[in-house]
């Protein structure tokens, strides 16, 4: 059987770019930007993160319904080309920048750049199986895995995470250039009917500008009582949820439709959140595994066993994983809770999650890019970990001073056991995996019988 170079070559480009996407777009919430400048300024930067997030989420599906509808992969590929060079431009720029508003503009650029490269990376390889694979494995992993980098970085960047590697921006540029190059005319994207793009639209419209405004809702609860943050944090995840529900629905629920594929990728934001949160932010033995490729190694090949095995893992299994990752916190054992336990569910994650994303996989491109950026613009999810971290944060000193013979005079603080399960962390691994069951109940739900012009979605196949 001869070998296809150009399918090597698509699936290899899809895979970079979704890894590019991901990256670029992951941007967690961090106070301590190394920055002088005023508290508005600094309010006004630490808000442009989340936000620029949800416009590049927007674009995704913009980038990925224009390409369906002029049909062409090379223009494809080159829009995936300029949008790396883009970016390329961006991380030589960003260490000589001065100017706050101009550092803004640069990760508002690089967002909408990200949404370009998932929009158009889908468009022009999820009709092949390979490819298809390419870039779930690439945005599942790099999803999971970027923040990782987030303790290696300076602070003075567009992200958090700091700018995407040279060998990431290179191979995504490059294999790009070269499907462009290879593509055959006659292979034309498949074009969506007006009402597929209409409701897509709207519902990521909905969906990131909803999750934006219910995350900036949670994050002013930060100074709230312990009850009335609670209450704010439940309220906000329903309404995400229902909010998550009408647009499934409008998808539709039928095989081959992106409704059920919705539900799949909000489960695994929620069942990540706390994790990630952790990760980036909150786990300071993290830098004793000397390498956040350890991290990108372990996610990486679960996310591909777990697109390997989608069909043969029932849904029941892949949500019962996802929300043992939370509910974790409240096994009493200190080995639970270590260095190493945080690569394990990050791999629980990559598994689960890609297990429900590739068995509920849409035939719509459009409905596809939708799911995709989902992940990373819901950040009502993050607001409700970064706010429940800080409830359940309690500072001690345990044997700060010891005495010594070669200082007698100095204090000894007793040391004393710290009680790790307590109520908050009991109520956060409750709600977080409770919105996963309600995720995983509306995935595993019976299709209802709707036609296609009720549900907005064609039969791609």
């Amino acid at each position: 059987m001869p070998v296809d170079f150009r399918a090597i070559l698509t699936t290899l480009a899809a895979l970079a770019s979704g890894s590019l996407a991901a990256f670029a777009l992951t941007n967690p919430p961090l106070q301590d930007w190394a920055i002088v400048a005023s508290q508005s300024e600094l309010d006004r930067w630490i808000s442009s993160g989340p936000t620029s997030v949800a416009l590049g989420a927007i674009v995704a599906v913009f980038a990925c319904a224009l390409t369906q509808r002029s049909g062409s992969r090379r223009a494809a590929w080159i829009a995936v080309a300029v949008a790396t060079a883009i970016i390329t431009l961006i991380r030589v720029a960003v260490p000589e920048v001065a100017v706050l508003d101009l550092l803004i503009t640069l990760e508002v650029l690089k967002s909408i750049a990200a949404g370009v490269i998932l929009g158009c990376a889908v468009a022009a390889s999820w009709d092949r199986v390979a490819a298809k694979n390419g870039v779930l494995l690439g945005v599942i992993a790099g999803f999971l895995s970027a923040r990782a980098f987030g303790t290696t970085t300076g602070r003075l960047s567009t992200s958090a995470v700091g700018e995407p590697a040279w060998i990431l921006l290179a191979a995504t540029a490059v294999l790009a250039i070269a499907c462009a190059i290879t593509a055959q005319s006659g292979f034309r994207i498949r074009r969506p009917d007006a009402g597929e793009i209409r409701i897509a639209l709207i519902a990521v419209f909905a969906l990131a500008i909803g999750h934006r405004v219910l995350g900036s809702v949670i994050d002013r609860q930060k100074y709230a009582s312990e009850g009335t943050a609670w209450v704010v944090m439940v309220v906000c995840a329903a309404a995400a949820l229902t909010l998550t529900a009408i647009a499934a629905h409008r998808l539709g629920d039928q095989s081959g439709a992106g409704g059920k594929f919705l539900w799949a990728a909000t489960a695994l934001a929620a069942a990540s959140a706390p994790t990630l949160v952790l990760l980036n932010g909150g786990f300071d033995q993290w830098a004793s595994l000397q390498s956040p490729w350890i991290a990108v190694l372990a996610t990486g090949v679960a996310v591909a066993l777990g697109l390997r095995l989608c069909k043969l893992v029932p849904t029941t299994v892949a949500v019962v994983i996802l929300a043992a990752v939370p509910l974790s916190v409240l096994v009493p054992f200190a080995s639970a809770h270590g260095t190493a336990s945080v690569v394990v569910k990050l791999a629980a994650l990559g598994f689960g999650g890609a297990a429900l994303l590739g068995a509920f996989a849409p035939g719509s491109l459009i409905d596809a890019t939708l799911g995709l950026a989902i992940p990373f613009a819901a950040m009502t999810f993050t607001s409700i970990a970064v706010l429940t971290d800080q409830l359940s944060t309690v500072t001690i000193y345990v044997g700060s001073y010891l005495k010594s013979d070669s200082d007698p005079t100095a204090e000894s603080f007793p040391t004393f056991p710290v009680d790790y399960i307590t109520a908050e962390t009991i109520g956060t691994a409750l709600l977080f995996t409770a919105i996963v069951v309600v995720c995983g109940a509306a995935v595993r739900r019976a299709p209802h019988n709707s036609n296609s012009a009720e549900s907005g979605v064609s039969d791609a196949h």
